[in-house]
């Protein structure tokens, strides 16, 4: 079945996202020790609006375990603008050069073929990457930000 995400047309196989994610330790952001992604995984739960925490679970894509988040900089005093991708099994039907999605105030997401790092347990599986955007993500830390 043929399913839809902004302008993007996609195949799904959920059970077999699901499977992947479950054997799956951990995501990008735990496993790395830099303060930008320290500061991520005490505030994703924040970070992700529900529409995109909703359109993870629907393609079986488990929150927790992103591929990998990265930090762009800091917008304004406590506010971070930072990105990242997760992967599901699956292809995509119809792609090309079309609008980000917008989910929620600062936030944005996209398809795209895989071409980013997938986590070792979808290696070796067709992939679809789920790009987010996350503007004004706040700064939780008790250190500061580096500048």
């Amino acid at each position: 079945m043929i399913s839809t995400f902004g302008e993007w047309e996609f195949t799904c196989d959920r059970d077999a996202t699901l499977a992947a994610y479950a054997r799956a330790g951990a995501g990008g952001a735990d496993t790395c020790t830099c303060v930008w992604c320290r500061n991520f995984v005490q505030v994703r739960e924040r970070a992700y609006p529900p529409r995109f925490l909703a359109f993870l679970e629907s393609v079986g894509i488990d929150p927790l375990k992103d591929g990998e988040v990265y930090h762009n900089g800091e917008m304004q005093p406590g506010a971070h603008y930072y990105g990242g991708w997760f992967h599901f099994v699956g292809a995509l039907e119809t792609t090309g050069d079309f609008a980000t999605v917008d989910l929620g105030p600062g936030f944005r997401a996209y398809l795209c073929r895989k071409s980013a790092p997938e986590l070792v347990a979808l290696e070796g599986l067709g992939l679809v990457q789920v790009e987010f955007q996350a503007e004004g993500v706040p700064w939780v830390l008790e250190e500061a930000s580096p500048k």
